[in-house]
């Protein structure tokens, strides 16, 4: 089982970094945003986006949905053992991104060689703040900014819960069979099968990163402190700030091991992660931002926010792809650490 959770994590990404994203008539993160939509607006009409109970009820509604959704797919699937798997496979992809994250960035990166007015509109596509009258080292810093910042949100933790949840199923099934699924199985009606029918650690997996999607979204959405906002954000705002706790220093310590191995100044990214990192408003975001600016020996700076890191180089459009590709060796490393554990854990 663990094997299989390996191969549809490498199937995943190859299917982002090759394909890209689902078409936009069929993306679940889309179906997500949708539903969101139409719940924040059937609230707010009746007053109740001003009650944190309606947040948190937001939540398990459209979680309740998605994961239902994904297990009467995943169902419909089991019947051939490589169907499975491909379903599986895409479904996964979908819950990070991959190429679509450096392929936004890198546009700014071009068009900053091209027209600067035309990378504050590409940027503007990626931050919340007003862009129109950036500088060339303010589009620099947002691009960065934003960058760095979902390599958590939009890589590290998707994949860390679904490897996670997935080798937490594969331990259920080793220590306690069929006993642990079949509750589960009753209540679905579906008592017939067995937990190899249905590849209960890929199930497990797929419903982590779906899981983590639909709250990373809801924040995304509704995780604002305006008044239309505040109260109904304000359970998956902190919900996000749970689950993204542990991946954000994770990968905060994963941008100075590949500052090291890239040969740049990894003691800087160390010290700078640990001196800035909290000047975020986030709890989060903080860590693997301030860990870069320090291993690019720049000064990362939001006004009226932050300033992170120590301006020792500006803040040129090559710094971009020295990011990028700080970014690309950080989840090459990410990606070699979960497929060496299980191995490490056979072989010891």
């Amino acid at each position: 089982m663990e094997i299989e959770l390996l191969i549809v994590i490498f199937a995943a990404v190859f299917i982002d970094l090759t394909l890209g994203e689902l078409p936009v008539s069929i993306h679940p993160v889309v179906w997500m945003g949708k539903s969101i939509t139409k719940i924040r607006n059937f609230l707010t009409n009746t007053g109740k986006n001003k009650k944190r109970l309606s947040g948190f009820l937001m939540t398990l509604i459209i979680l309740i949905t998605f994961n239902l959704l994904i297990i009467m797919i995943l169902y419909i699937s089991s019947f051939n053992n490589i169907i499975y798997l491909a379903v599986v496979s895409i479904i996964l992809s979908t819950t990070f991104a991959i190429k679509s994250l450096i392929k936004s960035v890198l546009e700014v990166y071009s068009s900053l060689n091209i027209d600067l007015d035309k990378a504050r509109i590409f940027v503007s596509y990626l931050v919340s703040r007003k862009t129109s009258q950036l500088s060339l080292e303010g589009v620099v810093s947002a691009a960065i900014e934003t960058l760095t910042e979902n390599i958590t949100d939009s890589i590290i933790s998707p994949l860390f819960y679904i490897f996670l949840c997935g080798s937490v199923g594969t331990l259920l099934i080793i220590t306690m069979g069929d006993n642990v699924i079949y509750p589960f199985l009753n209540f679905l009606g579906l008592s017939g099968l067995r937990s190899s029918d249905f590849h209960f650690p890929l199930l497990f997996g797929v419903m982590a990163g779906v899981s983590f999607r639909v709250v990373n979204t809801l924040d995304a959405m509704v995780g604002y402190k305006d008044p239309q906002n505040i109260d109904i954000g304000w359970f998956p705002a902190r919900l996000d700030d749970v689950i993204n706790y542990i991946p954000a220093r994770a990968t905060g310590l994963l941008i100075i091991i590949s500052a090291l191995l890239m040969g740049l100044n990894y003691k800087s990214s160390w010290q700078v992660m640990l001196a800035d990192a909290r000047k975020t408003p986030s709890p989060n975001s903080g860590y693997p931002m301030a860990a870069a600016a320090g291993a690019l020996d720049i000064q990362l700076i939001k006004p009226n926010v932050y300033i992170l890191g120590r301006p020792k180089n500006g803040l040129t459009p090559e710094m971009i792809k020295k990011a990028v590709k700080l970014t690309m060796i950080t989840v090459v490393i990410f990606l070699l650490i979960i497929f060496a554990i299980p191995i490490l854990i056979i072989v010891f």
